[in-house]
């Protein structure tokens, strides 16, 4: 019963997608192709362990050390 429920509901949408493409088989199948590849998108789209994204050849330390990443002269004149 629950498959069943399933195909009303699938069905249901597709009649309403349907209508408010004003009965237009190019927009409809424009808006199915949208759909489905907006929903292939999201799955391919996942988040990335942390332990991949890792950059092993930078330590925290230098990350710290403001030198060590962006080095800009100083233009103000000392006594």
């Amino acid at each position: 019963m629950t498959r069943l429920n399933g195909w009303y509901v699938m069905i249901a949408a597709m009649m309403l997608v349907w209508h408010e493409c004003g009965y237009d088989l190019g927009v409809f199948c424009y808006r199915i192709g949208c759909g489905a590849f907006c929903a292939a998108r999201e799955r391919v789209m996942v988040l990335v362990p942390q332990r991949a994204t890792r950059n092993l050849s930078r330590t925290n330390a230098a990350c710290s050390n403001r030198s060590f990443t962006s080095y800009v002269p100083s233009t103000t004149l000392k006594d």
